[in-house]
C-alpha cells in the first residue's frame, strides 16, 4: 500500500479535483508532489482551506498547471490571490462539505501509523477530513510518527486509504498569538459581558488565548466550557474544565505544536469532531447560553462587520463564525460578539463610518450583540442605528472619536 510520493498521483489526469486537508494536518509532502505532477499532467484543481507550512504550489499555480480554490487565504496564496491567479471560495465552514468537497476525485490526508486494528489518526485535524474522504474516488495519505492520536472522530480505518506516503515533512506549526496589553485589554471587555452557566467558542488569536487564559478562575461558572479551535494558550482552560467533569471539549482543530500535540496524545480532556456536528447551527441552538466571540476587520458605526479583506484582498476567510453567532442567536441567553482592537497596525481605526466598497459584510448589523474593543463595550441589541453609532464611537481610540461624529453627522 505504500507508494513513493512521486508515484502517489499515478493515474490521476488533467481535469481531476483534488481535495487537501488543512491547518496543522495540511499534508506537506503530498502537495509537494502534487504540485510537480501537475506540471506533467495539468490542469489539476486544488480546493483547500487554511494550509500551514507554506506547500511549494506556487510554481505549478505560475505556469497555469494546478489551478487553486481556496475558503481560507493564508500565506504566500495571499499574494497569488491579489495578483488572480488563486479562487477566494466564501463559504462558512458548516457548508464546506456540501459546496466544496462533493464530487472531488481525489483527497490528501496527513496520518498516524496504523494502530494493531488498522487504525490511524487524523490527529489535529478534523474539520472535514471525514467528509473528504467520504466523497473521494481516491484517498491518499501521508504517514508521519509525529501525528498525535486524538480521542473523537479522528480515527480512519487503513481499509479507507488507498495509497500511502512516507511523510517528509515535520507536523506545519501554527504559532500562538502572543496577546499583548490591549489584546488583554480586550479580553477584560469580553469576560464582563459572558453570561452565567455560559458555553464560549473561541477562535485563533490574541484576544481569544488572552480570554482563555482569564476564563479559567472562572471555569466553576461555566456550563460546557468551550468549543471550537484549541491552541496552546487554550490547555489550561481545557484542563480546568475537565478538572471539573464537564469535559470533553470539543474541537475541529488543533492549532499549535509539537508540544500541543504531545498534550493532546490520548488526552481524554478533548474530542476531535468534525464540522458537521460542532458548527451545525440547530445543535449549537439547545445549548444555553452559548456566547460567540469572533475578531473582526472593522465594525461600521451601524455595526456591520468586515473580517475577510482589507481593501479588498483577502487575507482570510469566513470560518466558522456565522455558524456559531447563528447557534447563539438561537440559544436561550446566547450572545453574539466581536472583539477587536480601536486600531489597526498603522494606526487608522477599526471603528469606522463606512466599509471600503470594496469588501464584503461578514455579519449585517442585525448580527451582532455586542462590539468590544480595549475602550470599553458597545451594546448593539435592540438599539437605534443613531444609538450604535454613539455607542460604537464611545469604543473607538479616542484620536478618531471626533472624525467619527463628524461622519455620522453628515451622514445623518
Amino acid at each position: 500500500m505504500f507508494v513513493d510520493s512521486e508515484d502517489a498521483f499515478d493515474g490521476i489526469h488533467a481535469g481531476a479535483t483534488v481535495i487537501a486537508n488543512n491547518c496543522c494536518g495540511t499534508p506537506l509532502t503530498l502537495l509537494g508532489a502534487l504540485a510537480e505532477h501537475a506540471e506533467r499532467a495539468a490542469p489539476i484543481e486544488l480546493r483547500a482551506g487554511l494550509l500551514l507550512g507554506d506547500p511549494p504550489l506556487e510554481h505549478a499555480i505560475r505556469a497555469g498547471a494546478l489551478r487553486v480554490r481556496s475558503w481560507h487565504i493564508h500565506g504566500p496564496l495571499r499574494r497569488l490571490a491579489r495578483e488572480g491567479l488563486v479562487d477566494y471560495i466564501p463559504v462558512r465552514l458548516s457548508a464546506v462539505p456540501g459546496a466544496v468537497i462533493a464530487g472531488v476525485d481525489v483527497a490528501l490526508l496527513r496520518v498516524g501509523p496504523p494502530d494493531a486494528d488498522g487504525f490511524c489518526s487524523l490527529g489535529p485535524s478534523t474539520t472535514f477530513a471525514q467528509a473528504a474522504i467520504d466523497a473521494a474516488g481516491l484517498v491518499i495519505a501521508e504517514v508521519a510518527d509525529d501525528v498525535p492520536r486524538t480521542n473523537g472522530d479522528s480515527r480512519v480505518h487503513v481499509s479507507q486509504l488507498d495509497r500511502l506516503v512516507r511523510s517528509e515533512h515535520a507536523m506545519p506549526v501554527h504559532p500562538s498569538a502572543d496577546p499583548d496589553a490591549v489584546s488583554r485589554a480586550v479580553a477584560r471587555h469580553v469576560l464582563s459581558v459572558i453570561p452565567a452557566r455560559a458555553t464560549v467558542q473561541l477562535g485563533i488569536g490574541a484576544v481569544p488565548e488572552a480570554l482563555a487564559e482569564d476564563l479559567v478562575p472562572r471555569v466553576a461558572e461555566l456550563s460546557l466550557g468551550l468549543i471550537g479551535l484549541i491552541s496552546e494558550p487554550m490547555v489550561p482552560l481545557v484542563e480546568a474544565i475537565a478538572a471539573t467533569g464537564r469535559g470533553p471539549v470539543q474541537a475541529v482543530e488543533l492549532m499549535g505544536g509539537p508540544s500541543l500535540m504531545a498534550w493532546a496524545d490520548g488526552n481524554g480532556a478533548i474530542e476531535m469532531r468534525s464540522s458537521a456536528q460542532v458548527h451545525d447551527p440547530v445543535a449549537l441552538s439547545a445549548l444555553t447560553a452559548l456566547v460567540s466571540v469572533n475578531g473582526a476587520v472593522a465594525v461600521d458605526l451601524r455595526g456591520q462587520v468586515v473580517s475577510e479583506s482589507v481593501k479588498g484582498a483577502v487575507i482570510a476567510g469566513v470560518g466558522g463564525g456565522p455558524d456559531f453567532a447563528e447557534g447563539a442567536y438561537l440559544s436561550e441567553r446566547g450572545l453574539r460578539v466581536i472583539a477587536l482592537r480601536s486600531t489597526a497596525k498603522d494606526g487608522s481605526s477599526c471603528i469606522v463610518a463606512r466599509h471600503d466598497p470594496r469588501d464584503a459584510i461578514a455579519a449585517p448589523h442585525h448580527a451582532v450583540d455586542v462590539v468590544v474593543t480595549e475602550h470599553g463595550v458597545a451594546h448593539l441589541r435592540g438599539r437605534t442605528v443613531r444609538e450604535r453609532a454613539e455607542a460604537l464611537r464611545a469604543i473607538a481610540a479616542p484620536e478618531h472619536r471626533e472624525q467619527l461624529a463628524a461622519a455620522s453627522a453628515d451622514r445623518d
